[in-house]
């Protein structure tokens, strides 16, 4: 039930996110930071991987597997995985060095109180100590349970709903900070839809079998974790029954999937006045007053779901209502309690919902908890010791360079008209890129980390990342606050705020190798940038612009040419077969398959920009331009079992490894020069066949 994809929109909080097109780590190219001009590479420069290579095939008339098919070769997919790469394999070192780095520090107890490497060994020893969780059971927990058992009015069910939101459990509703959607300049409190314990309304209401098996589970499931507190006053599966009805009313108030991803569908500004005649029934001054938050204007992203807690607040029965509140704590601590809670929570929540063959190790349990809780504090760790001294220039730098080039590239686009460029260049001119780590790191000194008691630190994290969100409430947006932690191997584009994330641990092999040559590294990372700052300019992009403001600046003549022009790559791409009857669906891939052909464009601009000045060497006898073609189909390069192909060529807005290789190098007349190809081979469309937009 599960769909991965690489670019996606999101509208949590209401800023537009979507995940960058690289996945998994990045290395560095050669530049030098933008005072200083930049060097030529020294002699014993990395090339492209050698081993990888099928020296069999013709690059003319199969690159992809003379690029990448002695790597597929001899690593087969592990167990349990329908897609394997060096990408993959990247992903898995970065959490391996992660891992040891928290074992490192945990195996020293007594480390300076509030000190980086206290808080994370402590958290992460607490975490590991399987034995003294089992030991405690439920305990961690009992206070607030008892709490929660003593409500006896609509008051009582409140100060729980305040108290799980300083957990950051959203129950019935979350609120949290956000950029205004229609002043994305200024952060706001943002009252979204929650408290579902299924991943949405499709799986409470609709009759299909699937769904209906789903509701099944989750009832069996909330019935076994109540069992296993042993703290409802109805029985377990009375009180599960009440809880998914509950929830069931709460889904049938919420928008359909679509439109609660649409940030233009769930921008409804009002006034604190208005939002206490929305939802009368709650104490919104109360909320607000210990919460410290100024009564400004508020988003409501669903009305209609907000009026439906109202009414429950007054429809639901208390006994319904603390069952609830009880299953929501139960449902966010289970995974750091005893074996037993967590087992449980590993069996619906990863192995059915989540399709996992297998738990994960503790220590990769305990890695994401701690990452997940200290992002910041871990990333600042992970810097330091594998992030190399003048990275984040060099990266920077890059990112220049390649901005340069799209530039150059707008005011020279026959098919765009002059309004809509100057609009383009705007954004492209505004675009932001944050490499590495943050410039300033948050204080987290006065966190209280303990060595013995992992529920408390989760809870502690929570109120503290809780706290520092309510605080930006009523100021300016700030681009410098990361959405990711530093140490993540993924990386961000924000479409609304112009903003793209790489994170030190995203900036690793095999995407961004310090060792390696310039032109590996704009095959590899180079591509997947430009691609992605393409999102800012392109159908994406164009809903908002340089400020944030959702408009579209396109011009009516500059989306039909476009529409024209992409025809080009429909037809390409829509002609790609899976196996006899199944082919690429054009239409779907179009955005992405664009991204690619203009990320090889692009970054090869950069790249030869880069040679006049400062040549690039040829490594094991390939030269630079072969060496850039070479590493975008080693980077890209993956092994996808037949199964999962087929559902990419009907679900997924990307296509197979295969084509988002072959699909843009085959358009490129450098590609075909970098090889020699001649006129008519595999590789190589015709003149009137290219396709391409930027």
């Amino acid at each position: 039930m599960n769909r991965r994809g690489h670019v996606s929109r999101a509208t949590g909080n209401m800023a537009l996110i979507a995940a960058i097109a690289l996945i998994s780590g990045v290395a560095l190219l050669s530049f030098t930071s933008a005072a200083a001009a930049p060097r030529a590479q020294s002699a014993g420069v990395k090339g492209i991987e050698r081993g990888d290579l099928d020296r069999t095939a013709d690059p003319c008339n199969d690159f992809y597997s003379f690029a990448n098919g002695a790597w597929r070769a001899s690593n087969p997919n592990p167990k349990g995985m329908e897609r394997w790469s060096r990408r993959a394999a990247g992903r898995e070192a970065n959490r391996l060095r992660l891992e040891k780095l928290l074992a490192e520090l945990a195996a020293k107890a007594d480390r300076p109180r509030g000190s980086v490497e206290q808080q994370l060994g402590d958290q992460f020893a607490s975490c590991m100590d399987e034995p003294a969780l089992d030991t405690l059971g439920v305990t961690p927990v009992a206070p607030f349970l008892t709490e929660i058992a003593s409500i006896v009015d609509a008051s009582g069910v409140q100060r729980a709903i305040r108290r799980l939101h300083e957990l950051a459990i959203p129950a019935p509703f979350a609120l949290t900070p956000a950029s205004d959607y229609g002043d994305p300049e200024s952060v706001v409190v943002n009252i979204a839809a929650g408290g579902l314990g299924l991943p949405g309304r499709d799986y409470y209401l609709k009759p299909d079998p699937a769904f209906a098996e789903a509701r099944e589970k989750y009832r069996a499931h909330v019935a076994a974790i109540l069992t296993l507190a042993s703290v409802t006053a109805m029985s377990a599966p009375k009180a599960a029954e009440e809880i998914l009805a509950l929830e069931t009313r709460l889904a049938e108030a919420s928008l359909p999937p679509d439109a609660a991803s649409d940030p233009a569908a769930t921008a409804h500004k009002m006034t604190f006045a208005q939002l206490g005649r929305l939802a009368p029934r709650f104490d919104w001054e109360r909320y607000f007053a210990e919460a410290a938050l100024p009564r400004i204007d508020v988003n409501v992203a669903e009305p209609a779901f907000l009026e439906r807690v109202n009414r429950e607040l007054a429809a639901t029965p208390v006994e319904t209502w603390r069952a609830y509140l009880t299953w929501r704590l139960l449902e966010s601590a289970s995974p750091w309690l005893s074996r037993p809670f967590a087992s449980e929570s590993f069996a619906f929540r990863d192995r059915y919902l989540g399709g996992a063959v297998a738990p994960r190790s503790r220590a990769r349990v305990c890695l994401e908890s701690t990452e997940e809780l200290l992002g910041e504090p871990l990333g600042r760790a992970y810097a330091a010791r594998h992030f190399p001294t003048g990275a984040k220039e060099r990266v920077q730098a890059m990112i220049r360079s390649l901005l340069g080039v799209l530039k150059d590239d707008l005011r020279t686009l026959k098919w765009m008209s002059e309004a809509t460029r100057k609009q383009a260049l705007a954004k492209v001119e505004g675009y932001e890129v944050m490499v590495g780590y943050p410039d300033t790191w948050t204080d987290y000194s006065s966190l209280v980390i303990r060595r013995d008691a992992l529920w408390a630190n989760v809870a502690a994290s929570r109120r503290f990342g809780v706290d520092l969100g309510r605080k930006r409430i009523g100021g300016r947006t700030s681009r410098s606050i990361w959405p990711l932690p530093p140490s993540s191997p993924d990386a961000s584009i924000d479409i609304q705020l112009n903003v793209m994330t790489l994170p030190a641990g995203f900036l690793e092999a095999p995407a961004f190798d310090p060792a390696a040559s310039d032109a590996v590294n704009f095959g590899a990372i180079g591509v997947g940038v430009a691609h992605d700052i393409t999102h800012a300019i392109d159908a994406l992009g164009r809903d908002f612009d340089a400020n944030g403001q959702p408009r579209n600046w396109w011009t009516k003549p500059d989306l039909d040419a476009f529409a024209k022009i992409g025809q080009c790559t429909v037809d390409q791409y829509g002609g790609y077969e899976i196996e006899p009857g199944l082919r690429l669906d054009g239409k779907r891939v179009l955005g992405e398959a664009l991204g690619d052909l203009a990320g090889i464009r692009l970054s090869y601009r950069a790249l030869k920009k880069w040679m006049v000045d400062h040549p690039a060497p040829v490594i094991d006898g390939f030269t630079p331009e072969q060496q850039f073609f070479i590493s975008w189909g080693q980077f890209r390069g993956a092994s996808e079992s037949l199964e999962l192909q087929r559902r990419m060529a009907k679900t997924d807005p990307h296509a197979t490894a295969r084509y988002r290789v072959i699909g843009p190098l085959s358009n490129s007349p450098d590609f075909q020069a970098a090889f020699a190809c001649t006129d008519g081979s595999a590789m190589v469309r015709s003149k009137e066949q290219r396709c391409g937009v930027w």
